[in-house]
């Protein structure tokens, strides 16, 4: 440690000994010498361990230690140098820092006229060393725990930079004393030209959670030359969110105060990852389907993904809608951005427009004190997905309509603006220009919606993709529930095939599910089916899978009418379900035609 402060050590010794007029020598705990005076001026560096007899046991006793005849004392007949020694008399004390020797400080006599010097006043020089080694002790402590708190600053600014907030310190008079490089990104500040800048922090009013929103704006000026003003050259305004704090530093005015903050950008990204509507992974490849329709539909996808327009995506219930928008996300320049998701159907009118606009603090007697963030704030970067879009209540149209127009709103009870660059994605599963006529839909909202059309077809127009449907969800119930691997008979894949599944791929996933959880055992059968499908096991079906010839022989396959089968079917149902009004009713959703069709159908046969 005594090496940390070796010049000042050499520079107290020379002092002391020209003081003393006595030669002076300091060395660390390893016998090596530190400074020297004298005839040791030219061996500093050097290891005195040959010849430290009387330094070793002062380091062992950690005592001072006074010899006037080192030549008869017990404790130098051992030394090596004993019959060449030139000192007349040694005075050493311990340096002890923190309760550690770091070394040892010497006074040494060359002649009789120094030792007796000493020997007249031995109390005083004894202390008079003992001062100097609480000196240099004191010295070596400080120099350590300057160190140790260098590193530790230039840690926590290494953590700063990790962190992915900004940290920015201003003197009193605005300047910027410290940035880290998150926040020198974010406001941008110029690496190494930190004195250049002033920066003026004002509180919007805004406050969200924990965090207040902040303006920030910062100026840099040219260098300027003596006598001369300032002059600004640029100025720059940022919105972020966090935490601004008086240091309270009265003794230091660099370090005035100090804000701690996140970008707008980076907090709504952490914020939809973290209270987002959930994540299905959403890539493309994991949309389930080969048919012809679902591979034009995933080309299209991969065509509009990199575009920022609007898209409207249409379609049945349960047909996947939400997985098809996040899948343009996901294979667009915005995968690693946020993607929020709103339900327009699922949250009342009165609580909507909050949702989606966020609050201002206090905007009204039941917000959260703090404020809120809204939907649209935080896909901020991102995609905002608008779910059931033609549930949205009319009023809330209008302030869509500018939010697509300009990319600006403004949070219940604030007056600020807020921009945001949001791609928005809508869906819906009733036919808007059914809801225009009806006054129920604005029908400029619907062209700035309608960009990009998307149908997404009813699982009954691509039955090519009911197979793999359903093997996929078979396998996933399965490792799901801990159940062995089943397979679908062709009996069944049959059955699924035709069905008309007026509940699309949603429904198929619950009857999937409904059987894995009802087989007992064995083969996959016709016994684990919902009602709704159980009706159609006994009826004589078309199989879907091609004919496989047997060698030599002639390809057959019965031709029977679709009048034919349809009659059986319903002759089926009735007879599992029975003939009351009930029963008819059942037969009608088990074999998917409503009940008025049922009627129409079996009216030519009904006695009744």
């Amino acid at each position: 440690m005594l090496d940390a402060i070796a010049d000042y050590v050499k520079d107290l010794a020379y002092v002391v000994s020209t003081v003393t007029e006595i030669d002076i020598e300091v060395v660390d705990r390893n016998l090596v010498r530190i400074a020297g005076t004298g005839i040791y001026a030219d061996s500093v560096g050097d290891s005195i361990t040959q010849a430290g007899a009387l330094y070793t046991h002062a380091l062992a006793t950690a005592e001072p230690l006074y010899v006037d005849n080192p030549k008869e004392n017990p404790l130098c007949f051992q030394c090596p140098n004993l019959d060449h020694c030139q000192e007349k008399l040694t005075l050493c004390s311990p340096i002890v820092a923190d309760g550690e020797i770091l070394g040892i400080i010497g006074l040494v006599c060359f002649n009789d006229d120094d030792r007796l010097k000493v020997q007249a006043n031995r109390d005083i020089y004894i202390r008079f060393v003992q001062q100097i080694a609480e000196t240099l002790a004191r010295v070596a402590t400080n120099e350590r725990r300057s160190r140790e708190n260098s590193r530790r600053l230039s840690t926590l600014l290494e953590i700063t930079d990790a962190n992915s907030r900004g940290v920015l310190v201003l003197g009193r008079d605005g300047r910027v004393t410290f940035v880290n490089d998150n926040a020198r990104k974010e406001l941008g500040i110029t690496d190494g030209e930190e004195a250049g800048y002033s920066v003026t922090v004002a509180a919007t009013g805004d406050v969200y959670s924990d965090m207040e929103e902040y303006a920030v704006i910062v100026s840099a000026t040219a260098s300027v030359t003596d006598g001369d003003a300032p002059a600004l050259v640029d100025r720059d305004e940022h919105v972020v969110l966090g935490k601004f704090l008086q240091l309270d530093r009265q003794d230091d005015p660099a370090f005035d105060r100090a804000l701690v903050f996140e970008s707008r950008a980076r907090l709504t990204a952490m914020l939809s990852r973290l209270g987002g509507s959930g994540g299905h992974g959403g890539v493309l490849g994991a949309i389930i389907g080969s048919g012809p329709i679902m591979l034009n539909l995933k080309k299209r996808v991969g065509q509009v993904a990199n575009t920022s327009s609007t898209v409207l995506i249409t379609g049945e219930s349960g047909t996947g809608k939400e997985m098809f928008a996040r899948a343009i996300h996901d294979s667009g320049p915005r995968r690693d951005k946020p993607f929020v998701a709103i339900n327009c159907g699922a949250i009342p009118d009165a609580l909507l427009e909050s949702e989606l606009f966020g609050y201002a603090q206090g905007a009204f007697t039941s917000a959260d004190p703090s404020g809120r963030m809204g939907k649209i704030e935080l896909a901020d970067q991102g995609v905002l997905f608008l779910d059931e879009i033609g549930s949205m209540p009319l009023h809330l149209q209008v302030k869509l309509l500018r939010v697509l127009q300009e990319r600006t709103f403004s949070r219940l009870g604030s007056n600020t603006t807020i921009k945001v660059d949001i791609r928005v994605i809508a869906a819906t599963n009733e036919k808007l220009t059914s809801l225009i006529e009806q006054r129920m839909f604005r029908e400029d909202l619907y062209y700035r919606l309608n960009v990009i059309p998307l149908e997404i077809p009813p699982l009954r127009e691509r039955k090519k993709d009911i197979p793999e449907l359903a093997e996929y969800f078979l396998d996933r119930y399965c490792r799901l529930f801990s159940k062995p691997p089943l397979r679908l008979s062709p009996s069944l894949l049959d059955i699924f095939t035709a069905y008309s599944w007026p509940g699309n791929i949603r429904e198929l996933e619950n009857c999937v599910e409904y059987m894995v959880n009802m087989h007992d055992g064995g083969p996959l059968s016709t016994r684990a089916l919902p009602a709704k499908l159980a009706a159609l096991a006994s009826v004589p079906l078309p199989s879907v899978r091609p004919a496989i010839p047997q060698a030599d022989e002639p390809v057959t396959a019965p031709i029977v009418p679709i009048a034919r089968l349809e009659q059986e079917a319903i002759q089926n149902a009735l007879r599992h379900f029975g003939d009351s009004a009930d029963g008819k009713r059942r037969a009608a959703e088990a074999l998917g035609i409503g009940i008025a069709t049922l009627y129409r159908k079996i009216r030519p046969s009904d006695p009744k």
